[in-house]
């Protein structure tokens, strides 16, 4: 992948920059974690009808990313791309959800 992909706004950077891929990646995923930290907060701070099976889903899906944070130490270059893409794809969820 040598083209960037589209910055998230006209402020940033894009996402992707060729050659920086396990920091990239590294980065997206943190970025994600900290996504479902805020929203497990805000859930503790003020709990909703089906808080708990959201904030199930939520704390599934946190997990899941800090394993494939601990995996992308020993990731592959192609392992890393595609933890990266799918982590830019989950952001870019997470911020219009």
């Amino acid at each position: 992948m040598t083209d960037p992909l589209p910055p998230e706004d006209a402020d940033r950077a894009p996402l992707h920059r060729p050659g920086a891929d396990g920091e990239q990646a590294r980065t997206l995923v943190e970025r994600v974690i900290d996504t479902y930290n805020a929203r497990l907060a805000a859930a503790r701070r003020s709990p909703g009808p089906d808080a708990v099976d959201v904030v199930a889903g939520w704390r599934e899906a946190r997990d899941q990313a800090a394993g494939d944070l601990e995996r992308l130490d020993t990731a592959s270059a192609d392992e890393t791309v595609e933890i990266a893409l799918r982590y830019a794809a989950r952001l870019n969820e997470l911020k219009g959800s």
